[in-house]
């Protein structure tokens, strides 16, 4: 069962890494992949959470979305719609994080946002971002190796137990 996780976690990583979107984030089927790095959505997102971006298709986001935009420096940022703004008829999003005593200074456009926070997996970034470096490669690596030779001496133990009592 370990084994299947860890060659789980390797493909799924390796996925991210090799599948980008237009826009440049890591994306499975269209979703894309990104892991929290800070505190500013507490409680709803942690430091190290794994979270799953929805892109909007038609519709329009609303107060409350918890959305993930590129901001002026290229950085994405997730954070929560609180308000709409009207900009001579176009329509600006005020966001905020949870965690933030005050507003983002810079209001948001439609085309910066890249979609909606549809779930998380809670610490599962830091996993992932463990396994980028060469010590993550060699550790799994390793996991692997181990788990196919566990498995496989099992199988030959169970072989030569049955070998044994059928000769008896």
């Amino acid at each position: 069962m370990l084994g299947f996780v860890v060659i789980l976690l390797i493909s799924l990583s390796n996925v991210i890494h090799a599948s980008r979107s237009s826009d440049g984030l890591p994306s499975i089927l269209g979703y894309h992949l990104l892991t929290v790095l800070t505190g500013s959505m507490e409680p709803k997102l942690s430091e190290g959470d794994l979270i799953i971006i929805h892109p909007y298709s038609t519709e329009m986001p609303k107060i409350n979305d918890v959305v993930t935009y590129r901001n002026h420096n290229g950085t994405f940022v997730t954070h929560r719609i609180v308000d709409l703004v009207d900009n001579n008829g176009t329509s600006l999003f005020q966001t905020k994080g949870d965690a933030n005593n005050s507003f983002d200074q810079d209001l948001v456009s439609l085309d910066q946002i890249a979609g909606t926070v549809a779930f998380k997996i809670p610490k599962l970034g830091l996993l992932l971002s463990s396994l980028k470096g060469p010590l993550g490669l060699i550790l799994l690596t390793l996991i692997v190796s181990f788990s196919i030779s566990a498995r496989i001496i099992r199988k030959i133990l169970a072989v030569r137990k049955k070998e044994q009592l059928t000769q008896k």
